[in-house]
């Protein structure tokens, strides 16, 4: 006997995820705020989703340039997925992978040092699993389209 599936919780809050690639090399936050999430922790940088945002890929555009100051030519969706933070908050979040920008990435906002790192590097730093899920979809996407070298 198979059980019905229940009406589900809609997620509160909406968020991208964005992972810059160039050169070989993948962009990560090292958090050194200590009134900012994620504190003491290398992540791949993201951000919320704001009302005035039209859809996910142009909110992850708006992040790229609020957070690094460079203006996205190229990228690509890597997945979407529905996560629970500890304090009980549900977000959906959609990935992208950053192949291609314009200008110099800098880190205005202070709140992370930027790190470029391989993807060997990338697998050692990050330890949330959502970030070790992109980073994996992000070296299969490299893969296929023959951007990444071993």
């Amino acid at each position: 006997m198979q059980k019905e599936v229940g009406e589900k919780r809609l997620p509160e809050k909406e968020g991208v995820i964005f992972l810059l690639f160039k050169n070989g090399k993948f962009l990560l936050e090292d958090r050194k705020h200590p009134e900012k999430g994620y504190f003491g922790y290398i992540i791949i940088p993201g951000g919320k989703v704001e009302k005035i945002d039209l859809n996910l890929e142009k909110a992850a555009e708006r992040k790229v340039l609020e957070e690094c100051s460079v203006v996205v030519k190229k990228m690509f969706h890597l997945d979407s997925f529905i996560h629970m933070t500890m304090s009980n908050h549900l977000y959906q979040s959609a990935a992208y992978l950053v192949t291609e920008f314009d200008g110099d990435v800098t880190n205005d906002e202070g709140k992370a040092d930027h790190l470029w790192v391989s993807f060997e590097e990338a697998e050692k730093l990050l330890e949330f699993a959502d970030s070790k899920y992109i980073l994996l979809l992000a070296k299969n996407a490299l893969n296929e389209r023959g951007l990444l070298k071993d």
